[in-house]
């Protein structure tokens, strides 16, 4: 199948960053895994309008990513494809996540797959496959009719059947084994037109740079996070793993900066002191490389940093969320 794979645009007026999206490279990767064809249109980059790009393309099925700043930019985007092609529209990401119904009810989306999407896309992608064999000419109205309960049993969904009812999945479990999922498929961005990791940071960070996940979810439940509604279990890779990646990001992707994206990279230091030694043992540690999000203070000994910097941890943020004792109870 043609997979169409997109990051609608979005950026604020202090935010000079371009980064390939690390959750549609991995969406793109299990797809290719898959057998599909995979497309990604990245808005931030590209020249040409979606209407044009979807037109020319004609995908079987389109995944459109949004975090909340960008969720109506997601929506309008969602319409616009609409109008050139009719073609299942998927909705996934941080925002609706937590609010699924909210971006459901829209009349130009389809799907929503809440929580880590590799595996929820892969079931959506192989039943639409099938649906696809026994079909003359398709509809996205006929593959969302109710009478053929395509979706009943897929977790993790909350999709819009062609009456118009809205329907809600329970839930798919996380990800046991990080091991398992491809790397981030890279080659699928124009990675020459992208610039830095984080806001106005261009001066700062290396032109060429990538992120990865080291490790997925958070033990914690802050009041401010997702997580204290939508929790979702940590994990790690091993470190064999992550390191086979860092040095596919180094030696084939020659990759000027690096930028860890975990939620929390240092709950398990003892982890964070053996991928930091692996670094300086495997000779990656030249490549600059940052902690994109905040790892934890009281996690962070003078010692635990000495050896990241060896490593090449260039920069890190504390999440600190307040001064006061009886609003941090809260």
């Amino acid at each position: 199948m043609r997979v169409l794979l997109i990051n609608p645009k979005f950026r604020l007026p202090i935010d000079t960053r371009t980064t390939a999206h690390l959750g549609l490279a991995y969406l793109g990767a299990v797809s290719e895994r898959r057998g599909d064809e995979v497309m990604v249109f990245d808005a931030d980059v590209e020249e040409q309008s979606v209407s044009d790009f979807v037109q020319a393309y004609r995908p079987h099925i389109v995944g459109i990513t949004a975090n909340t700043p960008q969720v109506k930019q997601a929506w309008r985007t969602a319409a616009a494809v609409k109008q050139v092609h009719d073609v299942p529209i998927v909705l996934g990401g941080p925002h609706v996540s937590v609010l699924p119904e909210e971006s459901c009810a829209k009349p130009h989306v389809d799907i929503i797959v809440r929580g880590e999407g590799e595996e929820a896309w892969i079931d959506i992608c192989d039943r639409l496959e099938k649906f696809l064999l026994d079909q003359t000419h398709f509809s996205t109205t006929g593959f969302m009719d109710p009478k053929h309960k395509i979706f009943d049993d897929c977790l993790g969904l909350t999709y819009k059947s062609s009456d118009g009812a809205i329907h809600h999945n329970p839930d798919r479990v996380p990800i046991a084994d990080l091991d398992t999922l491809p790397w981030p498929a890279y080659h699928l961005f124009k990675m020459e037109r992208y610039t830095n990791l984080q806001p106005a940071t261009d001066r700062v960070d290396g032109a060429r740079s990538f992120s990865i996940m080291t490790s997925r979810g958070c033990p914690y439940r802050c009041t401010f996070c997702s997580q204290s509604i939508m929790p979702i279990k940590w994990r790690s890779r091993s470190a064999e793993n992550v390191i086979a990646e860092w040095r596919h990001l180094v030696h084939d992707l020659d990759a000027q900066e690096i930028g860890v994206l975990d939620d929390s990279a240092n709950i398990r230091v003892k982890r964070l002191e053996e991928l930091g030694h692996a670094l300086i043992e495997n000779e990656l540690h030249h490549v600059p490389w940052i902690f994109v999000n905040g790892i934890r203070a009281n996690l962070a000994s003078k010692e635990l940093l000495g050896l990241l910097k060896q490593a090449g941890l260039k920069r890190l943020a504390f999440g600190v969320e307040t001064g006061d004792p009886e609003i941090l109870k809260s």
